[in-house]
């Protein structure tokens, strides 16, 4: 594990402390990133940065603030800034990964707490929790200035120095605005990048807490025959009621496949490949972060070696980004000007022939929808290639929730009342219903388990309620699970809302 790597764990450590948090104290082309560097957890010993910096002067960060807010889409689906850490040598594979920095528009933040064993399912701890406005806005002043606005794409010593590993930081604004740097410990790393990625890292909220995965997700791909071939590459799938020939689009797994596939690919987190049968499948299983998005890694790869892929047909999943609205694609529309972009984990292509219905291409409401592409690689002079869509879906729901289930969830609601007391009293409630104080929202689509949202509500309810209380559950084969809570309650002591816990599936938007 590099120097700059440990130097964001120990912050992130102090950070996670508890200690006043100053609030005035401050995300792809390239693999999902990657931390930790072994599937046993790290001794103390070893954790200790040797990276000599400046330290930035937290007491005095408010007095360089513009008092003119940066406005920015609230979008709960959008990213608006994350900042990682992930390659080199010994890194753990990018499906067990929780990012270094993650912040949503609304607020919501995902982190990366103390490093663990791979035994858990992934590289460390999530970490989760809000931020304030103020600490949002502090972020994106010392993002808007000059020193990290005016930095190229993508910086690395000379000569190259081998196994090292990538320190990225982007934000999406108006425009996408993402900086790398190879080997982010040698000492011509720009001092601006240096500064703002320290900033983020410190940037915690006050009422952080622990996120524990319940379910993860599952996709293979057919590798061929296996035709009796022994190699320590390949293992038997030996998870009961889990079949690799039904994850070919991806499934999501809970329950005890859940807790038997994170032990299995514990074992040989490097291992991707499996014997099912008389067939082999290529596997991606990763546990559910908090609003996670699956998307491939294959844009990147293409970008990099554009006239070896010519003519191949590739499936992807990534962002729907329009009229390429955040000018993350190079260039200009290939063949007309109505091609759009689509972006996954590691670029973004501009796309031609065929568009996802339903999703305007000039609006930025639509920019954080997923989207499954079926395409060709079309290879253009000057080392540049484009995609030739033959097929492509919306993988984002409409509406997340919807207060009128089907009769299917009558009985799972009747369950999580049985289980959970609780919430025997909230009731749904009519659409249009004024006043109301209780509901139940089903939450689409959800594959093979049911997932309810149960509301309730107090404090001049006629006008909307002041206080709020979700519950969130999953209900499959009969077992229900209570996967999280969020509250927002009015303090009149401290006149302001106390919030607790975080919003999830959508539910409150």
């Amino acid at each position: 594990m590099k120097r700059w790597t440990i130097l964001f764990l120990n912050l992130l450590l102090c950070a996670c402390a508890i200690r006043p948090i100053p609030t005035s104290t401050i995300p792809t082309a390239s693999p999902r990133p990657t931390l930790s560097p072994t599937p046993t957890a790290i001794p103390t010993s070893t954790v200790t940065p040797t990276l000599t910096l400046t330290p930035i002067p937290t007491s005095t960060a408010t007095s360089t603030l513009t008092p003119t807010p940066i406005a920015f889409d609230r979008n709960s689906r959008a990213i608006l800034i994350e900042a990682d850490v992930y390659g080199g040598a010994g890194s753990a594979p990018r499906d067990v990964h929780v990012p270094v920095f993650r912040l949503y528009a609304d607020g919501f933040i995902v982190f990366a707490g103390e490093r663990t064993s791979l035994a858990t399912g992934l590289d460390a701890r999530v970490r989760i929790g809000q931020l304030s406005e103020t600490q949002i806005q502090n972020l994106l002043v010392v993002l808007n200035q000059p020193g990290f606005t005016n930095l190229q794409e993508y910086y690395e010593p000379r000569p190259k120095p081998i196994d090292q590993p990538i320190a990225q930081i982007s934000v999406y604004l108006n425009k996408a605005k993402t900086v790398r740097v190879y080997a982010p410990d040698d000492p011509s790393t720009p001092p601006a990048f240096t500064d703002a990625f320290k900033r983020i890292v410190q940037t915690i909220p006050r009422d952080a807490g622990t996120f524990v995965p319940t379910d993860g997700y599952l996709e293979s791909t057919d590798a061929g025959t296996a035709n009796n071939i022994v190699s320590k590459e390949i293992s038997d799938w030996v998870i009961s009621g889990i079949k690799l020939a039904d994850a070919i689009n991806g499934i999501l797994v809970s329950g005890k496949a859940y807790d038997q596939i994170v032990a299995l690919r514990a074992t040989n987190p490097e291992n991707a490949l499996y014997r099912e049968n008389d067939r082999l499948y290529r596997i991606r299983f990763a546990p559910n972060l908090p609003r996670a998005v699956h998307l491939t890694d294959w844009l990147g790869t293409i970008l990099n070696a554009p006239r070896e892929f010519d003519g191949r047909t590739f499936e992807i999943v990534g962002y729907f980004r329009g009229w390429n609205l955040l000018g993350e694609a190079r260039g200009s529309p290939p063949v007309t000007r109505s091609d759009w972009v689509i972006a996954d984990d590691s670029g973004a292509m501009y796309v031609t022939g065929i568009a996802p219905p339903g999703l305007n291409p000039g609006s930025r409401e639509d920019i954080w929808n997923v989207v499954r592409l079926t395409a060709r690689v079309v290879y253009v002079r000057l080392g540049t290639s484009y995609l030739e869509g033959r097929r492509v879906e919306n993988l984002t729901p409409k509406p997340s929730a919807t207060p009128a289930p089907p009769v299917a969830t009558e009985a799972a609601m009747a369950l999580v009342k049985s289980k959970f007391p609780n919430v025997a009293h909230i009731k749904p409630t009519p659409p249009g219903t004024i006043g109301a104080s209780t509901n139940i929202f089903v939450v689409y689509p959800r594959q093979d388990a049911i997932y309810l949202v149960f509301w309730e509500g107090w404090g001049d309810c006629p006008a909307g309620c002041i206080n709020h209380r979700y519950y969130y559950f999953m209900v499959k084969e009969n077992v229900v699970t209570q996967v999280g809570e969020y509250a927002r309650v009015y303090n009149s002591a401290k006149n302001d809302f106390e919030v607790s816990g975080v919003p999830m599936w959508g539910v409150p938007k």
